[in-house]
């Protein structure tokens, strides 16, 4: 079996399907339902595929929180409010999740760059086509697949929990305190590796100073360098002696099987 699979079968069970992450998710799968592109993200069962899906979720409640906030101010706000539209609808937008990329901000994800500055001060192109359509409904026409578009950047962003530790051109690794796992992940946006902590045979898992500890384990993993990576996870008591003597063990076995 592979390593990281290992990892995970054998992992105690973790606080997640108590987080605010699993709630919020079974509170609003249903939007995802009724968007064909990624109705496929309402049946997800793990975590890191229901973060994947929280994150179309809450580029989905934007874009209908800021196209709702733009009528409120059109219909009823004053004529300097709808003149000063990016100044009026600043707060509000600050209080919304998004990603950073320079100067700009990416509130709906599902979209591309361009359309997004729409939703972020060039509010008068919503009332011009093409753009218009996106107030009628989720103009599949613009859809993208967030995670090809933003890479992994998407995961570092006020779209989830996770802790950045850290990248480099191809891949990056971040925490989540809620899984109790270290996620490796590719400038497509998907998952090369998860690295589940705190196996069974850890009595009582010790989750102080956390990012002090992952840190020299995703170092090494994007270093390449196995071994010193599983040193790290021993070391720092994040995987018991037993289960990695136990791989070894049988790692020998299958060796010995083969070599006959």
């Amino acid at each position: 079996m592979d390593f990281f699979e290992t990892l995970k079968k054998k992992q105690k069970r973790t606080p997640f399907d108590r987080s605010t992450e699993m709630h919020y998710f079974l509170d609003n799968a249903g939007i995802l339902s009724n968007v064909p592109y990624f109705s496929r993200y309402a049946r997800v069962n793990n975590p890191f595929d229901i973060v994947r899906a929280n994150i179309i979720i809450r580029a989905l409640q934007n874009k209908e929180m800021i196209q709702e906030a733009l009528t409120k101010v059109y219909r009823k706000g004053s004529e300097d409010e709808k003149k000063n539209m990016k100044d009026t609808l600043s707060p509000f937008l600050e209080t919304l999740p998004y990603l950073r990329e320079g100067k700009d901000r990416i509130f709906v994800p599902i979209f591309p760059r361009s359309t997004n500055r729409t939703y972020d001060g060039e509010f008068e192109k919503l009332k011009e086509k093409p753009y218009s359509a996106l107030l009628s409904d989720y103009a599949e026409a613009f859809v993208t697949d967030p995670f090809d578009v933003y890479g992994y950047e998407l995961y570092n962003s006020y779209f989830t929990k996770w802790i950045l530790i850290c990248k480099n051109e191809k891949e990056a690794v971040f925490y989540d305190y809620d899984s109790w796992s270290l996620y490796a992940v590719n400038s497509q946006g998907r998952l090369n590796a998860q690295i589940a902590l705190f196996d069974r045979y850890i009595g009582r898992p010790y989750t102080n100073h956390m990012i002090e500890r992952v840190t020299p384990v995703a170092e090494a993993y994007l270093n390449g360098n196995k071994e010193t990576m599983i040193d790290e996870l021993v070391d720092n008591q994040l995987i018991s002696r037993r289960l990695i003597f136990n791989i070894y063990a049988e790692e020998r076995r299958v060796y010995s099987r083969i070599n006959k």
